[in-house]
């Protein structure tokens, strides 16, 4: 099986690190929305993360979520 076309690890990377999928951001900074995986999926999801792609790269696709650059 794979990925669909469209999506390669570095966007399943960026979509997994985005905060945005786990928790309720402050209004001021984007539209409210419901939460899609709770804090606790979210945690043990980037835990893995974090794992397999080492603290730095982890550390870079969030902040490229946070700079607004995600899917």
């Amino acid at each position: 099986m794979g990925l669909p076309p469209a999506w390669d690890e570095k966007t399943v990377e960026l979509i997994v690190a985005n905060p945005f999928y786990a928790i309720q951001i402050a209004p001021t900074l984007c539209e409210p929305h419901p939460t899609l995986i709770s804090r606790e999926q979210w945690i043990a999801a980037n835990e893995r993360m974090i794992a397999e792609l080492g603290p730095r790269r982890w550390l870079e696709r969030l902040l490229s979520c946070l700079e607004g650059h995600y899917v």
